[in-house]
């Protein structure tokens, strides 16, 4: 019983094409879709082909077994050509073969990452919006303050940081910690969807938040907005498709952690 004769493909046919042809066979022939009386035997012989030729080892063994009764067809010898380079019957190489399974892989997994790159913009925009949009005002008052420092590697930041009447707690730079005590009224500046606060005013003074995905970390959405828009032009290439949107799924958990943590 030849398998790959049951599956209608040649025994060259990657583990992708096998798995393809089998879906459509078993399709055709399934007893509760075909009333042919022989499609159960015959959906019998799909299956029991498909399950030696999808598993590596089994269809090693097939394979080798199968090549024993196979009589080898002697080719004619071809003459020597002049040119050293030329090299009749070169066997592909590993690195070959393994970028062939690299790009098989992508291939398949390719629809995961176009709706990472579609999701990852969509996102963005939204973010965009947010940013663009008028900023909304809330009117509230400093109940508490406290420093922090932040350590670099050879130099430090320190932070005033105040609480306020509605509940959030905002990082300024120490220079401004005489303008907002505990006790000032101030009013907050935030973003029109997700009221993200994106700066602190007390009288004519506005200081502007930076520890904010708004602020110095602006740069994280931007990359993932450009890394995504390739990634949804490109989404029917595979290796540009699948890597850009491997990138802006990587780009999307960096900036969710930078959200969560400030």
């Amino acid at each position: 019983m030849d398998y790959y004769q049951i599956l209608g493909l040649p025994p060259t046919s990657s583990a992708l094409e096998i798995k393809r042809a089998y879906r459509k066979l078993a399709i055709t022939y399934h007893p509760d879709k075909n009333p042919n009386p022989q499609a159960e035997n015959i959906f019998k012989e799909i299956n029991e082909a498909y399950d030696v030729l999808s598993d590596p080892q089994k269809r090693r063994t097939y394979d080798m077994r199968f090549a024993i009764f196979e009589v080898p067809e002697q080719e004619p010898e071809k003459p020597n050509h002049r040119d050293p380079k030329y090299h009749p019957g070169a066997t592909r190489s590993p690195r070959k073969k393994q970028q062939d399974e690299i790009r098989e892989f992508m291939a398949q997994y390719l629809p995961i990452a176009q709706w990472a790159s579609i999701g990852c913009f969509v996102l963005c925009m939204v973010l965009l919006m947010d940013y663009i949009w008028p900023q909304r005002t809330s009117p509230e008052e400093v109940i508490g303050t406290n420093l922090r420092r932040s350590y670099a590697k050879n130099s430090s930041i320190t932070w005033w940081v105040i609480h306020t009447s509605g509940s959030k707690l905002i990082d300024l730079p120490f220079e401004f910690s005489e303008e907002f005590p505990i006790g000032q009224k101030v009013t907050i500046h935030s973003s029109y969807f997700f009221n993200k606060p994106r700066g602190v005013q007390t009288g004519k003074i506005i200081v502007p938040i930076k520890n904010s995905i708004y602020g110095n970390f602006v740069f994280a959405p931007a990359a993932l907005l450009i890394i995504s828009f390739l990634g949804v032009l490109f989404r029917k290439n595979v290796d540009y498709g699948f890597n850009l949107g491997v990138i802006s799924f990587v780009v999307l958990i960096f900036m969710g952690a930078i959200i969560l943590i400030l």
